[in-house]
């Protein structure tokens, strides 16, 4: 009976080690399995920030499957959009303002310009002063329906200071460089200066958006859904030629647009005698715009330039028909 007992004891003793056995590694595994979700998503947590930070666009064109793929030296060549908006008069602002409220005045004119990049599926690649440089890949369109609603934007949150947009599209390279435990994208590009310097141009011309010819071209039917207007032309040292220049006007206030509206042909027709070199014609032309919209800054710059070439001993014949150099 004893002996009985005793197997019957041992029997239970091995059956209770086994079901506390199993109980252990039920406990490990669900462990393992709760760490391992946590892990993922801290993961998760960290990709997310990781897009948020960097240009992602830009570097899947240099991923093959995975993010460790990317290596330093390769490049890229491309035909893309390039937007540059900003502020001016920001170095001004920095001058007077303390860092709280600079950085405070930057962030709220972020938190209404950044939406209409990303919903366009621009691509931010910088960001400078109170403003931003992005791409757009194969979209020149995006790119001026995104211009546009960031003007739309910024007069309805009423914001007063000047800012301008400059549109372009051309080549783009696109490379990996620095070091292997830091390194990031360059982008090199006479299109990405062209575009700063459309830009600075607008604010002295009384534009929000300075686009290209090039870029318009890029635009199937562009006159019939957009309102601009031929601005001129800039020569262009590296090409060794000239490129027109136009004013969209469909992001500007109701006044500068219906203004700008009703002078187009007006203004335009004084731009043609201007290339021409008829300045004396050309004046009275900008002269008639003034009297209609005397804050066209275009009209001003074209009057000012009119009235040095006449003072001229050969009446400005030897001067150039450009308005700008880049």
């Amino acid at each position: 009976m004893i002996a009985i007992i005793m197997i019957i004891s041992v029997v239970l003793a091995v059956m209770l080690g086994g079901i506390l056995l199993q109980r252990c590694k039920y406990l490990r595994l669900s462990q393992l399995l709760e760490e391992s979700h946590r892990r993922n998503i801290e993961a998760g947590k960290r990709e997310h920030i990781y897009k948020r930070l960097l240009p992602n666009k830009l570097f899947e064109l240099f991923q093959q499957g995975e993010p460790e793929n990317l290596k330093i030296g390769e490049v890229k060549s491309l035909k893309t959009t390039v937007l540059s908006y900003n502020v001016s008069g920001f170095a001004g602002k920095v001058r007077q303002q303390s860092s709280k409220e600079i950085f405070s005045f930057v962030n709220n004119i972020l938190r209404l310009v950044v939406p209409c990049i990303l919903y366009q599926e621009g691509e931010i690649d910088e960001y400078v002063d109170a403003g931003l440089s992005a791409f757009f890949l194969n979209a020149p369109e995006r790119a001026l329906q995104s211009a546009i609603s960031v003007c739309e934007a910024l007069n309805q949150a009423g914001i007063r200071e000047p800012y301008s947009i400059g549109l372009t599209y051309g080549d783009v390279i696109v490379g990996m460089v620095g070091h292997e435990k830091r390194f990031g994208i360059l982008t090199i590009s006479d299109t990405t200066g062209l575009a700063e310097f459309l830009r600075e141009l607008a604010v002295r011309y009384r534009a929000r958006i300075l686009i290209t010819g090039s870029f318009k071209k890029q635009i199937p039917d562009f006159d019939k859904y957009y309102n601009s207007r031929y601005l001129g032309d800039i020569y262009l040292k590296a090409a060794g030629c000239t490129e027109a220049l136009y004013d969209v006007y469909d992001g500007d206030v109701p006044a500068d647009k219906n203004g700008k509206r009703k002078t187009r042909l007006l203004f335009e027709n004084g731009v043609d005698l201007f290339h021409n070199k008829n300045f004396h014609d050309a004046r009275l032309h900008f002269i008639e715009v003034l009297k209609a919209n005397r804050m066209d800054g275009a009209a001003k710059e074209y009057l000012f330039l009119c009235n040095r070439y006449i003072a001229t001993e050969d009446s400005g014949k030897g001067m150039p028909s450009y308005l700008e150099v880049y």
